[in-house]
Protein backbone atom coordinates (compact mmCIF):
# COMPACT_ATOMS: atom_id res chain seq x y z
CA UNK A 1 0.00 0.00 0.00
CA UNK A 2 1.49 3.06 -0.93
CA UNK A 3 2.05 5.73 1.67
CA UNK A 4 3.06 9.11 -0.21
CA UNK A 5 6.75 8.66 1.25
CA UNK A 6 7.58 10.18 -1.59
CA UNK A 7 10.98 8.11 -2.05
CA UNK A 8 9.73 7.43 -5.71
CA UNK A 9 9.72 10.69 -7.24
CA UNK A 10 13.50 11.45 -7.94
CA UNK A 11 13.38 7.84 -10.07
CA UNK A 12 10.13 8.76 -11.76
CA UNK A 13 10.93 10.00 -14.95
CA UNK A 14 7.84 11.83 -15.93
CA UNK A 15 8.41 13.71 -12.72
CA UNK A 16 11.58 14.56 -13.19
CA UNK A 17 10.61 15.66 -17.00
CA UNK A 18 7.11 17.35 -15.72
CA UNK A 19 7.78 18.20 -12.69
CA UNK A 20 3.65 17.68 -11.69
CA UNK A 21 2.93 15.79 -8.01
CA UNK A 22 0.07 14.65 -10.70
CA UNK A 23 2.92 13.13 -12.80
CA UNK A 24 4.47 11.25 -9.63
CA UNK A 25 3.72 7.87 -8.86
CA UNK A 26 2.22 8.88 -5.71
CA UNK A 27 0.02 11.50 -7.58
CA UNK A 28 -1.43 8.83 -9.96
CA UNK A 29 -2.09 6.33 -7.63
CA UNK A 30 -4.29 9.76 -6.06
CA UNK A 31 -5.77 10.02 -9.02
CA UNK A 32 -6.65 6.27 -9.88
CA UNK A 33 -8.44 6.20 -6.48
CA UNK A 34 -10.50 8.84 -7.71
CA UNK A 35 -11.30 7.11 -10.61
CA UNK A 36 -12.26 3.44 -9.22
CA UNK A 37 -14.49 5.15 -6.17
CA UNK A 38 -16.54 6.46 -8.94
CA UNK A 39 -18.57 4.97 -11.90
CA UNK A 40 -18.17 8.32 -14.15
CA UNK A 41 -16.12 8.97 -17.31
CA UNK A 42 -12.82 10.18 -16.42
CA UNK A 43 -11.48 13.65 -16.80
CA UNK A 44 -9.62 15.13 -19.42
CA UNK A 45 -6.62 15.81 -16.95
CA UNK A 46 -6.99 12.44 -15.04
CA UNK A 47 -6.92 10.40 -17.90
CA UNK A 48 -4.00 12.89 -19.65
CA UNK A 49 -2.10 11.96 -16.52
CA UNK A 50 -2.47 8.75 -16.29
CA UNK A 51 -1.41 8.12 -20.02
CA UNK A 52 1.59 10.16 -19.47
CA UNK A 53 3.27 7.37 -17.32
CA UNK A 54 5.89 5.09 -18.83
CA UNK A 55 5.14 2.06 -16.83
CA UNK A 56 9.11 2.16 -16.67
CA UNK A 57 8.58 0.45 -13.45
CA UNK A 58 11.55 2.48 -11.56
CA UNK A 59 9.47 3.72 -8.53
CA UNK A 60 9.14 -0.06 -7.65
CA UNK A 61 13.04 -0.29 -7.20
CA UNK A 62 12.74 2.82 -5.16
CA UNK A 63 9.15 1.85 -2.87
CA UNK A 64 10.02 0.74 0.51
CA UNK A 65 6.34 -0.42 0.48
CA UNK A 66 7.23 -2.73 -2.46
CA UNK A 67 3.90 -1.08 -4.69
CA UNK A 68 3.16 -3.22 -8.00
CA UNK A 69 2.84 -0.03 -9.36
CA UNK A 70 3.04 -1.40 -13.10
CA UNK A 71 -0.20 -3.66 -12.57
CA UNK A 72 -1.85 -0.76 -10.88
CA UNK A 73 -1.37 1.42 -13.88
CA UNK A 74 -2.70 -1.63 -16.21
CA UNK A 75 -6.00 -1.95 -13.79
CA UNK A 76 -6.57 1.95 -14.18
CA UNK A 77 -5.92 1.95 -18.07
CA UNK A 78 -8.37 -1.21 -18.49
CA UNK A 79 -10.66 1.13 -16.62
CA UNK A 80 -10.29 4.16 -18.47
CA UNK A 81 -10.55 1.72 -21.87
CA UNK A 82 -13.97 0.85 -20.91
CA UNK A 83 -15.03 4.15 -19.62
CA UNK A 84 -14.31 6.54 -22.47
CA UNK A 85 -16.17 6.87 -25.74
CA UNK A 86 -14.90 5.81 -29.00
CA UNK A 87 -12.40 7.39 -30.29
CA UNK A 88 -10.59 7.85 -33.66
CA UNK A 89 -7.73 7.70 -31.82
CA UNK A 90 -8.34 4.91 -29.91
CA UNK A 91 -9.70 3.00 -33.23
CA UNK A 92 -5.81 3.91 -34.70
CA UNK A 93 -4.23 2.37 -31.22
CA UNK A 94 -6.13 -1.07 -31.19
CA UNK A 95 -5.26 -1.07 -35.09
CA UNK A 96 -1.72 -0.91 -34.17
CA UNK A 97 -1.56 -3.18 -31.38
CA UNK A 98 -4.10 -5.56 -33.94
CA UNK A 99 -0.76 -5.40 -36.73
CA UNK A 100 1.49 -6.62 -33.59
CA UNK A 101 -0.68 -9.59 -32.49
CA UNK A 102 -0.74 -10.91 -36.29
CA UNK A 103 2.00 -12.20 -37.21
CA UNK A 104 1.16 -11.83 -41.28
CA UNK A 105 0.04 -8.12 -40.89
CA UNK A 106 3.23 -7.43 -38.88
CA UNK A 107 5.35 -9.18 -41.83
CA UNK A 108 3.47 -6.93 -44.17
CA UNK A 109 4.06 -3.69 -42.44
CA UNK A 110 7.94 -4.98 -41.49
CA UNK A 111 8.40 -5.39 -45.36
CA UNK A 112 6.89 -2.37 -46.34
CA UNK A 113 8.91 -0.13 -43.84
CA UNK A 114 11.85 -1.82 -45.45
CA UNK A 115 10.87 -1.08 -48.44
CA UNK A 116 10.40 2.63 -48.10
CA UNK A 117 13.94 2.77 -46.16
CA UNK A 118 16.00 1.40 -49.15
CA UNK A 119 13.70 3.76 -51.93
CA UNK A 120 14.45 6.91 -49.49
CA UNK A 121 11.34 7.50 -48.37
CA UNK A 122 11.83 7.27 -44.78
CA UNK A 123 15.02 9.93 -45.31
CA UNK A 124 12.45 12.50 -46.38
CA UNK A 125 9.98 11.83 -43.22
CA UNK A 126 12.57 12.48 -41.48
CA UNK A 127 13.32 15.69 -43.52
CA UNK A 128 9.88 17.17 -42.91
CA UNK A 129 9.91 17.61 -39.48
CA UNK A 130 7.40 17.05 -36.95
CA UNK A 131 5.79 13.38 -36.00
CA UNK A 132 6.31 11.96 -39.32
CA UNK A 133 9.76 12.62 -38.43
CA UNK A 134 10.58 11.63 -35.30
CA UNK A 135 8.13 7.83 -35.99
CA UNK A 136 10.54 7.72 -39.39
CA UNK A 137 13.42 7.98 -37.19
CA UNK A 138 12.38 4.62 -34.94
CA UNK A 139 11.72 2.43 -37.70
CA UNK A 140 13.19 -0.79 -37.43
CA UNK A 141 15.98 -1.88 -40.20
CA UNK A 142 15.36 -5.47 -40.54
CA UNK A 143 18.03 -7.61 -39.62
CA UNK A 144 17.95 -9.93 -42.30
CA UNK A 145 15.44 -12.14 -43.30
CA UNK A 146 12.13 -13.12 -40.67
CA UNK A 147 13.06 -15.24 -38.27
CA UNK A 148 11.68 -19.32 -38.31
CA UNK A 149 12.26 -21.73 -35.50
CA UNK A 150 12.12 -25.39 -35.33
CA UNK A 151 9.45 -27.21 -33.08
CA UNK A 152 11.78 -29.98 -31.14
CA UNK A 153 9.77 -32.42 -29.09
CA UNK A 154 11.87 -33.12 -25.95
CA UNK A 155 14.54 -29.38 -26.15
CA UNK A 156 15.83 -28.43 -23.17
CA UNK A 157 14.78 -24.93 -23.85
CA UNK A 158 11.86 -23.27 -25.65
CA UNK A 159 12.67 -19.84 -27.20
CA UNK A 160 9.88 -17.18 -26.94
CA UNK A 161 10.61 -15.61 -30.11
CA UNK A 162 7.78 -12.72 -29.81
CA UNK A 163 6.27 -10.61 -32.65
CA UNK A 164 8.80 -7.52 -33.32
CA UNK A 165 11.58 -9.70 -32.78
CA UNK A 166 10.36 -12.16 -34.74
CA UNK A 167 10.05 -10.20 -37.93
CA UNK A 168 12.77 -7.51 -38.04
CA UNK A 169 15.04 -9.09 -35.61
CA UNK A 170 15.44 -12.41 -37.34
CA UNK A 171 19.34 -12.12 -37.08
CA UNK A 172 19.09 -11.39 -33.22
CA UNK A 173 16.48 -14.70 -32.65
CA UNK A 174 19.22 -16.97 -34.59
CA UNK A 175 22.12 -15.75 -32.23
CA UNK A 176 20.05 -16.23 -29.79
CA UNK A 177 19.41 -20.18 -30.59
CA UNK A 178 23.27 -20.74 -31.62
CA UNK A 179 24.17 -19.22 -28.47
CA UNK A 180 22.35 -21.58 -26.24
CA UNK A 181 22.72 -24.40 -28.54
CA UNK A 182 26.60 -23.39 -28.42
CA UNK A 183 26.74 -24.27 -24.86
CA UNK A 184 24.93 -28.22 -25.53
CA UNK A 185 21.28 -27.03 -25.06
CA UNK A 186 18.46 -27.95 -27.47
CA UNK A 187 16.40 -25.42 -28.48
CA UNK A 188 12.73 -25.70 -29.31
CA UNK A 189 10.44 -22.87 -30.86
CA UNK A 190 6.59 -23.63 -30.26
CA UNK A 191 4.74 -22.50 -33.82
CA UNK A 192 1.77 -22.08 -32.06
CA UNK A 193 2.83 -18.86 -29.68
CA UNK A 194 1.75 -15.62 -30.49
CA UNK A 195 2.56 -12.09 -29.17
CA UNK A 196 2.88 -11.42 -25.34
CA UNK A 197 0.13 -8.62 -24.90
CA UNK A 198 2.73 -6.82 -23.06
CA UNK A 199 1.89 -3.57 -24.83
CA UNK A 200 -2.12 -4.59 -24.66
CA UNK A 201 -1.88 -4.68 -21.38
CA UNK A 202 0.38 -1.13 -20.81
CA UNK A 203 -2.44 -0.13 -23.19
CA UNK A 204 -5.63 -1.10 -21.35
CA UNK A 205 -6.38 -4.06 -23.62
CA UNK A 206 -6.70 -6.12 -20.56
CA UNK A 207 -9.07 -8.51 -22.14
CA UNK A 208 -6.71 -9.02 -25.53
CA UNK A 209 -3.89 -9.14 -23.17
CA UNK A 210 -5.21 -12.03 -21.07
CA UNK A 211 -6.32 -13.37 -24.76
CA UNK A 212 -2.82 -13.55 -25.78
CA UNK A 213 -1.84 -14.77 -22.59
CA UNK A 214 -3.96 -18.21 -23.26
CA UNK A 215 -3.02 -18.62 -26.47
CA UNK A 216 0.78 -19.02 -25.22
CA UNK A 217 0.19 -21.14 -22.19
CA UNK A 218 -1.45 -23.29 -24.92
CA UNK A 219 0.98 -23.23 -27.04
CA UNK A 220 3.97 -23.93 -24.18
CA UNK A 221 2.06 -26.41 -22.85
CA UNK A 222 3.26 -30.42 -22.57
CA UNK A 223 6.89 -29.80 -21.55
CA UNK A 224 8.73 -28.57 -18.37
CA UNK A 225 11.51 -26.45 -20.24
CA UNK A 226 12.49 -23.22 -19.29
CA UNK A 227 10.82 -20.54 -21.72
CA UNK A 228 13.93 -18.19 -22.82
CA UNK A 229 12.81 -14.49 -23.79
CA UNK A 230 15.76 -12.44 -25.58
CA UNK A 231 13.50 -9.06 -25.38
CA UNK A 232 13.17 -7.50 -21.45
CA UNK A 233 9.40 -6.04 -22.04
CA UNK A 234 8.08 -9.66 -23.02
CA UNK A 235 10.18 -11.27 -20.63
CA UNK A 236 8.53 -9.13 -17.34
CA UNK A 237 4.97 -9.48 -19.03
CA UNK A 238 5.68 -13.31 -19.56
CA UNK A 239 7.03 -13.64 -15.67
CA UNK A 240 3.51 -12.14 -15.09
CA UNK A 241 1.30 -14.05 -16.64
CA UNK A 242 0.15 -15.72 -12.91
CA UNK A 243 -0.81 -12.62 -11.83
CA UNK A 244 -2.35 -11.78 -15.21
CA UNK A 245 -5.00 -14.85 -14.93
CA UNK A 246 -5.84 -15.28 -11.15
CA UNK A 247 -8.89 -14.40 -11.34
CA UNK A 248 -9.35 -17.22 -14.26
CA UNK A 249 -10.30 -20.64 -12.53
CA UNK A 250 -9.79 -22.30 -15.86
CA UNK A 251 -6.62 -20.84 -16.36
CA UNK A 252 -5.26 -20.03 -13.19
CA UNK A 253 -2.74 -22.70 -12.39
CA UNK A 254 -1.73 -23.24 -15.75
CA UNK A 255 -0.65 -19.81 -16.36
CA UNK A 256 1.36 -19.80 -12.95
CA UNK A 257 3.09 -22.68 -13.75
CA UNK A 258 3.84 -21.41 -17.20
CA UNK A 259 5.05 -17.79 -15.49
CA UNK A 260 7.69 -19.96 -13.17
CA UNK A 261 9.43 -21.67 -16.70
CA UNK A 262 10.38 -18.03 -17.44
CA UNK A 263 14.11 -17.00 -17.92
CA UNK A 264 15.65 -14.62 -19.47
CA UNK A 265 18.81 -15.03 -21.47
CA UNK A 266 20.91 -13.49 -19.71
CA UNK A 267 19.65 -16.16 -16.77
CA UNK A 268 20.66 -19.21 -18.88
CA UNK A 269 23.36 -18.05 -21.05
CA UNK A 270 26.77 -19.74 -19.44
CA UNK A 271 29.13 -17.33 -18.51
CA UNK A 272 32.14 -18.25 -20.78
CA UNK A 273 35.92 -17.07 -20.96
CA UNK A 274 36.72 -15.88 -24.16
CA UNK A 275 38.50 -12.80 -26.14
CA UNK A 276 38.14 -10.84 -29.30
CA UNK A 277 41.13 -9.58 -31.32
CA UNK A 278 40.25 -6.09 -30.68
CA UNK A 279 39.84 -3.47 -27.82
CA UNK A 280 36.00 -2.50 -27.30
CA UNK A 281 34.71 -0.14 -24.68
CA UNK A 282 30.70 -1.24 -24.04
CA UNK A 283 28.18 0.06 -22.72
CA UNK A 284 25.67 -2.13 -21.17
CA UNK A 285 22.19 -0.27 -21.31
CA UNK A 286 19.50 -1.45 -18.54
CA UNK A 287 16.33 -2.03 -20.43
CA UNK A 288 13.60 -0.92 -17.40
CA UNK A 289 11.60 -4.12 -17.51
CA UNK A 290 15.21 -6.24 -16.90
CA UNK A 291 16.12 -4.07 -14.55
CA UNK A 292 12.81 -2.77 -12.70
CA UNK A 293 10.32 -5.66 -13.91
CA UNK A 294 12.68 -8.48 -13.54
CA UNK A 295 15.66 -7.24 -11.45
CA UNK A 296 17.93 -8.75 -13.42
CA UNK A 297 21.02 -6.26 -13.40
CA UNK A 298 24.49 -8.78 -12.34
CA UNK A 299 23.80 -11.48 -14.99
CA UNK A 300 24.34 -9.44 -18.64
CA UNK A 301 27.09 -7.52 -17.24
CA UNK A 302 28.98 -10.55 -16.02
CA UNK A 303 28.53 -12.03 -19.69
CA UNK A 304 29.80 -9.33 -21.30
CA UNK A 305 33.04 -8.79 -19.07
CA UNK A 306 33.86 -13.10 -19.27
CA UNK A 307 35.05 -11.60 -22.99
CA UNK A 308 38.77 -10.38 -22.96
CA UNK A 309 39.13 -7.13 -24.80
CA UNK A 310 35.34 -5.71 -23.90
CA UNK A 311 35.51 -2.95 -20.84
CA UNK A 312 32.64 -2.12 -19.51
CA UNK A 313 31.94 1.77 -18.74
CA UNK A 314 29.24 2.62 -16.49
CA UNK A 315 26.78 5.86 -17.86
CA UNK A 316 25.04 8.03 -15.50
CA UNK A 317 21.89 7.26 -13.99
CA UNK A 318 21.97 3.84 -16.13
CA UNK A 319 18.24 2.49 -15.03
CA UNK A 320 16.51 5.79 -16.29
CA UNK A 321 14.31 5.25 -19.06
CA UNK A 322 15.43 5.63 -22.55
CA UNK A 323 12.01 7.12 -23.37
CA UNK A 324 10.57 4.38 -25.69
CA UNK A 325 8.23 2.35 -23.48
CA UNK A 326 6.99 0.01 -26.00
CA UNK A 327 4.75 2.67 -27.92
CA UNK A 328 4.67 5.66 -25.42
CA UNK A 329 7.62 7.14 -28.02
CA UNK A 330 4.90 7.34 -30.79
CA UNK A 331 2.09 8.56 -28.22
CA UNK A 332 4.28 11.08 -26.08
CA UNK A 333 6.96 12.54 -28.25
CA UNK A 334 7.98 15.49 -26.31
CA UNK A 335 8.35 13.06 -23.65
CA UNK A 336 10.33 10.81 -24.74
CA UNK A 337 12.81 12.51 -27.10
CA UNK A 338 13.57 14.33 -23.61
CA UNK A 339 14.51 11.32 -21.83
CA UNK A 340 16.27 9.67 -25.45
CA UNK A 341 18.23 13.01 -24.99
CA UNK A 342 19.15 12.74 -21.68
CA UNK A 343 19.92 8.97 -22.43
CA UNK A 344 22.28 9.58 -25.50
CA UNK A 345 24.40 12.31 -23.84
CA UNK A 346 25.07 9.72 -20.89
CA UNK A 347 26.15 7.03 -23.41
CA UNK A 348 28.13 9.34 -25.04
CA UNK A 349 29.60 10.84 -22.14
CA UNK A 350 32.17 7.69 -22.00
CA UNK A 351 32.68 7.60 -25.06
CA UNK A 352 31.64 4.12 -26.11
CA UNK A 353 32.42 1.45 -29.32
CA UNK A 354 29.64 -0.04 -28.65
CA UNK A 355 25.80 0.24 -26.71
CA UNK A 356 24.74 -3.28 -25.76
CA UNK A 357 21.42 -3.95 -24.81
CA UNK A 358 18.40 -6.15 -24.27
CA UNK A 359 15.29 -4.91 -25.35
CA UNK A 360 14.40 -3.81 -29.11
CA UNK A 361 12.63 -0.69 -27.98
CA UNK A 362 15.72 0.57 -26.21
CA UNK A 363 17.79 -0.52 -29.51
CA UNK A 364 15.69 1.23 -31.63
CA UNK A 365 15.63 4.69 -29.33
CA UNK A 366 18.87 5.13 -28.93
CA UNK A 367 20.16 4.21 -32.11
CA UNK A 368 17.66 6.71 -33.40
CA UNK A 369 19.43 9.47 -30.63
CA UNK A 370 22.83 8.59 -31.67
CA UNK A 371 21.96 9.12 -34.96
CA UNK A 372 20.34 12.55 -34.33
CA UNK A 373 23.55 13.20 -32.67
CA UNK A 374 25.68 13.04 -35.24
CA UNK A 375 27.23 9.12 -33.72
CA UNK A 376 28.31 6.05 -35.43
CA UNK A 377 28.24 4.18 -32.09
CA UNK A 378 26.41 1.08 -32.82
CA UNK A 379 23.60 -0.37 -30.72
CA UNK A 380 23.31 -4.22 -30.77
CA UNK A 381 21.23 -6.93 -28.73
CA UNK A 382 22.89 -8.55 -26.15
CA UNK A 383 21.99 -12.05 -27.88
CA UNK A 384 24.17 -10.80 -31.22
CA UNK A 385 26.87 -9.49 -28.98
CA UNK A 386 27.54 -12.65 -27.31
CA UNK A 387 27.24 -15.01 -30.06
CA UNK A 388 29.91 -13.12 -31.75
CA UNK A 389 31.28 -9.63 -30.70
CA UNK A 390 33.28 -8.63 -34.17
CA UNK A 391 30.77 -10.09 -36.32
CA UNK A 392 27.83 -7.84 -34.27
CA UNK A 393 29.65 -5.03 -35.07
CA UNK A 394 30.21 -5.05 -39.02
Amino acid sequence: MCVSCGLCLNDCPTYRVLGDEADSPRGRIQLIRGLVAETAAPSTTTRDHLEACLVCRACETACPSLVPFGRIMEGAREVLREREARSLAGSVGRSALDTVAHRGRLALFSRMTDLSRRLGLLRIARALGGRLAWAASLAPAREGRSFEGTDRPGADLALFAGCIMRESFGDTERATVRLLERQGDTVTTPEEQTCCGALHAHAGEGQRARELARYNVDAFAGSDAKIVVNAAGCGAHLKAYGELLADDPAWAERAKAFAARVRDVSEVAHVVPSRITRQLRVVYQDACHLAHGQRIRTQPRALLQAIEGVTLVEIADPERCCGSAGVYNLMHPEISRTLQRSKVEAVLDVRPDVVVSANPGCMLQIAAGLRDAGSNVRVVHLARFLDDPEAALR
